[in-house]
């Protein structure tokens, strides 16, 4: 089935500019024409996962916002808002099989990080017949990693869960602690945090999935195909600027640090030298000389994601600008 909260407002967006063939995008002139800062936008708030993406985005001199929902994130591109979006990898895939008009012009986390999560009492995945099992929106990453962990590895009770969805990893874990869920799937930054609280038990990570599970990229940045064709010089300079970033975050743990402290006041400090463990260790991110997404991985993606039913043809991996990819990667 279509992913409505990605499909439909892209959709949307694209009766409102007349069309998702092109035209006139609505935005900024000197923005479409390289001339202004880049203007970005994250699919909700900032958590410790996007602190390596700052280090680009700071040098890039981008303007940076956050919206509701990966929905949003492309509507704002198909408006002319926006120049680039950071959105679940497999939603740019989902717009793109309705026709929506999307580039994947690089990827941003490698691979997603979520953790499922269960409260003291529950100590398995057999346990949650008739609880509460949250995620972030319908359609998202999140959703897919709760109910598929559940189908596969529980099947016998996944007819009796209640899955419901709540924004925002932080206030899971918080409605986790306050008995309003009973499991969830949650980032690192809050997993360390519930550990804090008592014996909450981890049940699975994404990669105990079957199937193509090992290959599937977390998220990516996304442009038009518009903005794509016009301004492939600026994206060039972003995606490469970006990649540094990266590389930065290999290797300054000191600075990637200070960077979270800055950007997430609110979030415990003393959790961020083990998270910055597990991203590094996990290779979360880029690497220089390796490009960041093959033809290869796209086409296990779009097979592991059809398995889920997510949608059914086969996706060309034309959604995918490669000579970005590859240029950041310093290929």
């Amino acid at each position: 089935m279509l992913r409505t909260s990605v499909v439909t407002a892209a959709l949307g967006a694209c009766l409102v500019i007349a069309g998702c063939g092109g035209g006139d995008s609505g935005g900024d002139d000197s923005a479409a024409e390289g001339n202004a800062p880049i203007r970005a936008a994250y699919a909700s708030a900032l958590d410790p996962n996007d602190m390596a993406d700052q280090f680009g985005l700071d040098a890039a001199g981008a303007k940076v916002q956050t919206l509701g929902d990966d929905s949003a994130v492309v509507a704002g591109l198909l408006r002319g808002d926006i120049d680039v979006g950071n959105v679940d990898f497999d939603a740019a895939m989902k717009a793109a099989t309705a026709g929506v008009p999307l580039k994947v012009i690089y990827i941003s986390q490698a691979k997603p990080e979520y953790v499922f999560v269960s409260r003291p009492e529950i100590p398995s995945l057999d346990d949650l017949a008739d609880k509460k099992v949250g995620y972030h929106a319908k359609g998202s990453q999140t959703e897919i990693f709760a109910r598929a962990l559940i189908r596969q590895k529980a099947p016998q009770v996944y007819d009796d869960v209640d899955f419901l969805g709540l924004e925002e990893s932080s206030r899971r874990a918080q409605a986790l602690v306050a008995g309003r869920m009973d499991a969830t799937a949650v980032e690192a930054i809050n997993l360390a945090q519930l550990k804090q609280e008592g014996d909450y038990h981890q049940l699975g990570t994404w990669g105990d999935l079957g199937g193509q599970a090992g290959a599937v990229v977390g998220t990516a940045w996304i442009t038009t195909e518009e903005k794509y064709a016009k301004d492939k010089e600026q994206l060039t300079e972003f995606v490469k600027t970006m990649q540094k970033g990266y590389d930065r975050f290999y290797t300054d743990k000191d600075g990637w640090l200070a960077l979270a402290k800055d950007k997430l006041p609110d979030v415990d400090q003393s959790l961020l030298p083990e998270v910055y463990e597990v991203y590094k260790g996990q290779d979360m991110y880029p690497r220089s000389g390796t490009p960041s997404l093959t033809p290869e991985t796209f086409a296990k993606n779009d097979a592991f994601f059809r398995d889920l039913g997510e949608w059914e043809d086969e996706l060309s991996d034309e959604l995918v600008a490669f000579d970005l990819i590859n240029a950041g990667a310093g290929q």
